[in-house]
């Protein structure tokens, strides 16, 4: 595999296991909401806000506790096993508000480990190369994913669009997230630094790249919004509930075809033009599901999966190659912090304008912010410079 690194081998599995459990459940969770549990948009929105909210906090704490620490395994594992144990707890969920806690506890584990985690991959990449090997940590993520969403469909092709078929996957999801966590424990391999005391940390001693990095993200993520609407939209465009499982799987199957690609030439080209694409393949997606036909969410699903196999990555990447050594999982976890907190007010927004307005209007609100700031992001890429700044 081009001699990467055994570790980021390893960490590409742990995520692949982790992705193959998780998205066997997210593809039925907004599904399982709206027809079983009879929830509204706004509320859905909602869980998915402060979800992401949390997932944002949490990143940013524990960048700071991970660098202050000055080693990175413990809170992955700590992150990884939170998430992959309360994750089929949703089998037991009989209201919106017991799918939300299942829904903010994995989020909660994610919020642990994402910072220590990129700090580990980018420990074990060298910065000519990180765009691929942040590419190849997504593609592993998303391998997962379409194992995950492709059992989801499988089962319910099987068994049934019951909701007995639903609890039934989401407490088989336990198994491949145990598997993960084993392979993590295992197999990869600790990174300490020098530890670095919350006294001695000035977030102005990051760099200005990177901020501007920041500004980007968090200005597009308050007009995105995640997967959940894509599923409901598809829905309401025509597309059969069983359906809605193998079209996310295409999603996912987009997002790892051309991870790895995205990454290698954002590394020969530059990652914020490359970034700036991202922003325009989402655009694109949200027109798709304007469409208000099958064929439209098929493909919206489609362009969503090439948004999302760089969206992040390139972020990652960027932050990789200008910030010091020492200060990477802060760095991580001040980015995740700020971006989610964007998304919470983003999808929060969403549910209420499509409850209060409609699909449609949220749609094309959304299309139109995202080609605006692809084409800003493009025509400004030059104030980025994201030469090797680590000692």
């Amino acid at each position: 595999m081009e001699n990467i690194n055994k570790n980021i081998i390893a960490l590409g599995v742990n995520s692949f296991f982790t992705d193959f459990a998780t998205e066997m459940i997210l593809p039925l969770l907004p599904l399982f909401l709206e027809r079983f549990l009879h929830t509204t948009k706004s509320n859905i929105g909602m869980i998915e806000g402060f979800a992401e909210l949390g997932v944002a906090l949490l990143i940013a704490i524990s960048g700071f506790l991970s660098d202050k620490l000055g080693h990175r395994k413990m809170l992955t594992i700590v992150g990884y096993g939170f998430s992959n144990l309360i994750k089929p707890l949703a089998y037991f969920a009989s209201s919106a508000l017991m799918v939300g806690i299942v829904r903010v506890g994995d989020r909660f584990g994610k919020g642990v480990r994402s910072a220590p985690r990129d700090a580990l991959i980018s420990a074990f990449s060298p910065a000519q190369r990180s765009g691929f090997i942040f590419g190849f940590h997504k593609m592993m993520d998303s391998a997962g994913a379409i194992a995950g969403s492709l059992s989801a469909f499988l089962f319910l092709h099987f068994y049934g669009e019951s909701e007995t078929t639903f609890r039934l996957v989401f407490a088989l999801s336990f198994v491949p997230g145990m598997l993960a966590l084993l392979i993590l424990i295992v197999f990869v391999s600790d990174v300490r630094t020098p530890p670095i005391p919350f006294r001695s940390f000035r977030p102005f001693s990051l760099s200005k790249q990177f901020y501007t990095l920041v500004i980007f993200q968090v200005a597009f993520s308050l007009i995105a919004m995640n997967y959940s609407f894509m599923v409901l939209k598809s829905g309401d465009n025509g597309l059969a509930l069983m359906m809605i499982p193998l079209a996310y799987t295409l999603y996912n199957f987009t997002q790892s075809l051309f991870a790895i690609p995205i990454g290698k030439l954002a590394d020969r080209l530059g990652k914020p033009m490359m970034l700036s694409f991202m922003y325009a393949s989402f655009g694109l997606s949200s027109w798709f599901m304007t469409w208000q036909s099958p064929i439209g969410a098929w493909i919206g699903f489609g362009c969503y999966g090439f948004f999302a196999g760089g969206f992040n990555a390139l972020a990652k990447a960027i932050i990789s190659d200008t910030t010091s050594k020492e200060l990477k999982a802060s760095a991580y976890g001040i980015y995740y912090g700020c971006v989610g907190t964007a998304t919470f007010i983003s999808l929060t927004m969403a549910g209420y304008i499509w409850d209060h307005y409609d699909a449609q209007t949220l749609f094309r609100i959304v299309t139109l912010g995202a080609f605006a700031l692809a084409f800003i992001l493009f025509y400004a890429k030059g104030i980025f410079n994201t030469k090797e700044q680590r000692p």
